[in-house]
């Protein structure tokens, strides 16, 4: 029998790094003896430049994701702007079977429904070090207008609460570092008693078989 891979779930306020340590991570999986895999999104949203469908997203339009939530394939979804956006079940699960761990970067709300459906996955949600941190990286990435940047901090200031029901908690200074935890806390889930315990009858079946 083999292991099942770890559904492992990391959030974190806008410009915390969680995307940068999730990134690392992945660069690192090999290294670490991780096998590790980022979860694609599904979206109704037109394909952007440079994005490439199956790697960035898998684009599908509405009528095709509306079958795929009546189907219940997927895993969570959420509606911005009038598109959606959802993590389909049935790569997940192919990825689970095979023995590999699949991490979904995702807000508190598709963090809550994937624990609805995957009671045992792992929550992970990176702080950054400080707010006015968090405030300095958001207004030093150039890239959001004053008005997005206040309601960014505003969201952060809602979410970052919901933290103390996450199982782990990752204070994001150095990239580097923060990467090398969250390998580490896979490593550690993967030999949790509840999760391999199915071995120790493995080893007792070959008692006297030498």
């Amino acid at each position: 029998m083999n292991s099942k891979g770890l559904i492992v779930i990391v959030s974190g306020p806008s410009a915390s790094g969680k995307g940068t340590v999730v990134s690392r991570a992945l660069e690192k999986s090999d290294e670490a003896r991780v096998e590790l895999m980022l979860s694609v999104s599904m979206t109704t949203r037109g394909i952007g430049k440079n994005e490439v469908d199956g790697e960035s997203y898998y684009f599908v339009d509405k009528d095709e994701f509306e079958r795929n939530i009546a189907d219940d394939n997927l895993v969570e979804y959420n509606s911005y702007a009038g598109e959606y956006y959802g993590t389909p079940r049935d790569k997940v699960e192919a990825w689970l079977e095979n023995g590999c761990n699949v991490i979904l970067e995702i807000d508190i709300n598709g963090a809550k429904q994937v624990l609805e459906k995957y009671p045992d996955a792992v929550t992970v949600y990176i702080l950054p070090p400080s707010f006015q941190e968090l405030e300095y990286r958001l207004r030093s990435r150039g890239r959001d207008s004053e008005e997005k940047i206040l309601y960014r901090l505003a969201k952060g200031r809602e979410e970052i609460p919901e933290a103390h029901w996450y199982d782990y908690i990752l204070v994001n200074e150095i990239i580097e570092e923060s990467a090398d935890d969250l390998l580490s806390i896979i490593k550690a889930e993967q030999h949790r008693r509840s999760r391999i315990e199915y071995k120790i009858d493995e080893v007792l079946e070959t008692y006297g078989k030498d």
